[in-house]
C-alpha cells in the first residue's frame, strides 16, 4: 500500500503540471545505501550521522519518501546541493528533475543521539546507472568528526543551534572522500569517549566501543555490512576522555588509571576492528598537545606496531580556528584537515590497494 500511494503521489506531483507524464509507470528505485542502517521490509532506519542514500533517475519528477520527525537532510542531484529537507515528517518530496539521467542523493546532515529517522525510499523513472565506486573510507570519532555546529556563524550556542547548524556532509571526513571518489562512513557521536564521556557524566550508558557495531544506539542488532569492506579508517577519539580531571566517584582513582584503561580499551578497540577488516590501513589520529589525548593515542599506536601491526599510520591533526558552536570547529577548519589527510593519502596511493 504505501509504494503504491508513492507511485500515486509522485505522478501526481504539482512540480509535473507543464511536463508531459512519462507512457511507463513510476517505480520503486533501486538504490545504494551507504552508514550504518537497519533495513526494514519498507525503507531503511538510521541514527549514525553521515549516512545517504542515492539512486539514479530520469526526469520529470522524483518522490522522496521520508518518515522521520528527527534529522535534517541535504538534497543533491548530479553533485550539486539542490535543497535542506528538515525534520520532513511522515511525508514526501517531490523534485522536478530535467530531461536526461541524473544522480539523486539524501544526505543525512544532522546529529541524532537520541532519536531515530527511516528513509523509505525513491519513486520515479530510472536512470542509468552510474558506475560503482570502488573505493570505501570510514571515520571513526566524536563531534569533531560529526561535524558538529560547523555552520554557526557564532560560538555560542543552543541545543537547538547546534542541532540547526551542524552538517556531517562538510565534516572532514566526506570532503576527503569525495575528494578520492570513495564512499565513506561516519561512526562518530558527540561527547562520546572509548572509557570517559564529556565531563565524566554525558551519555552515562553509552561508550563507542559498545555503539560501534550497532546499526541504532539502543539496539544490539549488529549493522549489516553489505559488502562495505573500507581500504582506509581514520580514528580519532579522546578528546571526551580526557576533558576534565577524574573527580570522587568515578571508576579511576587518578589520571594515571583512566590513561592506562583508555590506552588498554583503544588497543582492543583496534584488534577487534582489525578482525573484520583485515586489509584496511588504519590512521590514528588526535590533535597535538592535548595531554592524555595525544600521549594515548601516541601510545596505542606504538602498542600496536610493537605487537605487529604494519597497516597502520599516526596523524596529528592541524590547529583550528573552532568558533563554530561552543568552541567547535567551523567548515574552514573541516577543510583544513581534511587538506591534511588528502596531501598524506596522496602521498601514499597504496592505502587503495590498488583500487
Amino acid at each position: 500500500m504505501l509504494i503504491a500511494a508513492l507511485m500515486s503521489l509522485a505522478m501526481l506531483s504539482p512540480v509535473q503540471q507543464s511536463i508531459p507524464q512519462p507512457t511507463e509507470p513510476a517505480v520503486l528505485l533501486p538504490m545504494k545505501v551507504v552508514g550504518k542502517v537497519l533495513p526494514h521490509a519498507q525503507g531503511y532506519s538510521h541514527q549514525w550521522p553521515g549516512v545517504y542514500f542515492e539512486t539514479q533517475a530520469k526526469g520529470p519528477v522524483i518522490s522522496l519518501a521520508f518518515q522521520d520527525d528527527n534529522s535534517n537532510f541535504n538534497v543533491v542531484v548530479d553533485g550539486k546541493p539542490l535543497l535542506i529537507v528538515k525534520k520532513p515528517g511522515a511525508t514526501q518530496v517531490n523534485i522536478s528533475l530535467p530531461e536526461g539521467s541524473h544522480t539523486v542523493r539524501v544526505e543525512k546532515r544532522s546529529e541524532t543521539q537520541y532519536a531515530t529517522g527511516q528513509f523509505l525510499g525513491f519513486v520515479g523513472w530510472p536512470g542509468t546507472p552510474a558506475a560503482a565506486l570502488t573505493r570505501q573510507i570510514e571515520f571513526v570519532g566524536d563531534s569533531l568528526t560529526v561535524g558538529y555546529g560547523n555552520t554557526s556563524p557564532y560560538s555560542d550556542c543552543t541545543p537547538e543551534d547546534i542541532f540547526e547548524t551542524t552538517d556531517a556532509q562538510q565534516g572532514f571526513g566526506p570532503i576527503i572522500a569525495k575528494h578520492f571518489t570513495a564512499d565513506y562512513q561516519i561512526n562518530a557521536f558527540s561527547g562520546l569517549g572509548m572509557v570517559r564521556n564529556y565531563g565524566g557524566f554525558e551519555h552515562p550508558k553509552y561508550r563507542m566501543p559498545m555503539l560501534y557495531p550497532r546499526a541504532l544506539f539502543d539496539d544490539p542488532t549488529p549493522a549489516p555490512r553489505d559488502g562495505w569492506m573500507p581500504q582506509v579508517m581514520v580514528i580519532g577519539i579522546g578528546g571526551n576522555d580526557f576533558s576534565t580531571p577524574v573527580a570522587a566517584g568515578e571508576p579511576w582513582k587518578d589520571e594515571a588509571a583512566l590513561q592506562a584503561d583508555y590506552e588498554k580499551t583503544y588497543v582492543r578497540f583496534v584488534k577487534n576492528l582489525r578482525k573484520t577488516n583485515p586489509d584496511a590501513f588504519l590512521i590514528l589520529t588526535s590533535p597535538d598537545e592535548r595531554n592524555g589525548y595525544t600521549q594515548g593515542t601516541t601510545a596505542v599506536y606504538e602498542a600496536l606496531k610493537a605487537d605487529g601491526e604494519t597497516k597502520i599510520a599516526r596523524l596529528t591533526i592541524p590547529p583550528t580556528v573552532s568558533d563554530g558552536c561552543n568552541g567547535h570547529p567551523n567548515t574552514r577548519d573541516d577543510a583544513n584537515i581534511a587538506k591534511m589527510f588528502i596531501a598524506w593519502l596522496e602521498a601514499h596511493p597504496e592505502v587503495w590497494q590498488g583500487k
